[in-house]
C-alpha cells in the first residue's frame, strides 16, 4: 500500500481536518472514534481507529458452546452471595 503523508493544520480550538484521501482509505465516516497515542517523541504520535464495534471479540473467552457459557454466568451469580 502506498504511503500517503498529507499535512493538516491545527486550528484554534485544537481541531484537525482529516484529509480525504486517509479518510477515503479508512472509510471514516462521521461518528467513528479515534485515539492518540503519545509515546514521548517530541515531534510525533500515532492515530489509531477504534473499532466499530467490540462485538464477536471475546468468542469463545466464557465458553464454546451455549450450556458452558450458561454454566460460567451461573457459576459468576453464585459468587454474587
Amino acid at each position: 500500500m502506498q504511503t500517503l503523508e498529507i499535512e493538516a493544520t491545527v486550528r484554534e480550538k485544537n481541531q484537525v481536518t482529516i484529509p480525504k484521501a486517509i479518510a477515503d482509505r479508512h472509510a471514516l465516516v462521521p461518528g467513528d472514534r479515534l485515539v492518540f497515542v503519545d509515546e514521548g517523541r517530541d515531534d510525533e504520535f500515532v492515530v489509531r481507529i477504534l473499532p466499530r464495534s467490540y462485538g464477536g471479540m471475546l468468542e469463545g473467552v466464557f465458553g464454546a458452546t451455549h450450556d458452558e457459557r450458561l454454566a460460567y454466568l451461573r457459576g459468576e451469580r453464585e459468587d454474587w452471595g
